[in-house]
């Protein structure tokens, strides 16, 4: 898509998270947000009354394929549902931002990757880390050599309190999959800065409220392909919340201690005193949903793309089998 044509976008799932969307869509130069859909129609309608741009509400995302002329869709639903709803948007030939983790398992990710290339349309994974301000100029300083080579990567992430959503299917496995959906950004940071993992070791604790099947908290030990180490350690039900990622090399280390936009990094190089860098606000799910539309108009593929998506789902499966064998597991 080369032409000054809008970028003809659909939303699925009209929940909190799709509101956001929806309304940074709005405000987008080259997107037209044509339609929303909500398997709760009132949901979609009430979405659609809020936007005041008129597009059409839907129930059915079949249908709303069949009816609309689409170029993309943005799929922002429970995580059970992304893998199919990918493939339909897939076989009607639309381009899919879907929201993370990109699926529940890796036979569903190998299906959305199969699909997506079969329609010869783009897929992209909304680790909307990668667009936060605060977190690109991380990016950069380890891209720049600032820090030598990576020795070490570790992210915590606790607090937030135990899910809920539509129905609790935050609290269902065969739904949610597993905490893996709240510490998957953070996987994927340690990905995006120190590259892809080789192996892990991990222990995790389920709770005692049989209504609740996702674990409450877990550590992952990490091995990464370049030889660097590394951890993640992540809790829903741990009151006082704390957040941290940072990376070590061998001219220095770096850190961030908040997710919110406009946090400083804390760098201290090997002979120097450390200083805190200030970053810029900005809203990442805005600037990452323009990404989606330049990668669209472009041809070129998306940061955030299906690779990145599915190595994260292997990362945490590779994790449960650490969890329940007591053993280092390889990361497929």
């Amino acid at each position: 898509m080369t032409d000054n044509k809008s970028v003809r976008m659909a939303l699925i799932g009209c929940g909190g998270l799709g509101r956001r969307h929806a309304l940074n869509m709005k405000v987008i130069p080259g997107l037209e947000l044509v339609a929303v859909c909500d398997a709760n129609e009132e949901s979609a309608q009430a979405l659609a009354t809020e936007l005041g741009t008129d597009p059409s509400v839907y129930s059915c995302h079949k249908t709303m394929f069949e009816k609309e002329q689409l170029d993309a869709v943005a799929i922002v639903t429970p995580n059970h549902t992304h893998a199919r709803l990918t493939i339909d948007a897939a076989e009607a030939g639309l381009h899919v931002f879907c929201e993370k983790p990109m699926a529940l398992n890796l036979e569903q990710c190998d299906a959305m990757i199969e699909a997506t290339n079969r329609a010869g349309v783009m897929l992209m994974i909304g680790y909307v880390r990668r667009y936060q301000a605060h977190f690109r100029e991380l990016k950069r300083l380890v891209s720049a050599g600032e820090l030598g080579d990576i020795l070490m990567a570790h992210a915590v992430r606790f607090g937030m309190g135990p899910g809920g959503g539509v129905g609790g299917w935050q609290l269902k496995k065969e739904t949610y999959g597993g905490l893996f959906s709240l510490y998957s950004h953070e996987l994927d940071q340690l990905v995006w800065l120190a590259g892809d993992v080789r192996s892990v070791q991990a222990t995790m604790r389920s709770g005692d409220d049989p209504n609740n099947t996702v674990e409450e908290g877990i550590v992952i030990g990490l091995e990464f392909e370049s030889g660097a180490i590394g951890s993640l350690a992540s809790s829903r039900v741990h009151r006082i919340g704390s957040y941290e990622v940072g990376i070590t090399g061998t001219k220095g280390t770096a850190k961030i201690t908040s997710g919110s936009t406009g946090t400083p990094i804390l760098l201290h190089k090997h002979g120097e005193k450390p200083v805190q860098i200030p970053t810029n606000k900005n809203d990442g799910l805005h600037d990452e949903m323009v990404a989606f539309v330049e990668s669209i108009r472009t041809g070129a593929p998306p940061e955030a793309d299906s690779h990145a998506g599915r190595h994260v789902v292997a990362i945490a499966m590779a994790a449960h089998e650490s969890a329940e064998t007591g053993k280092r597991v390889t990361v497929e």
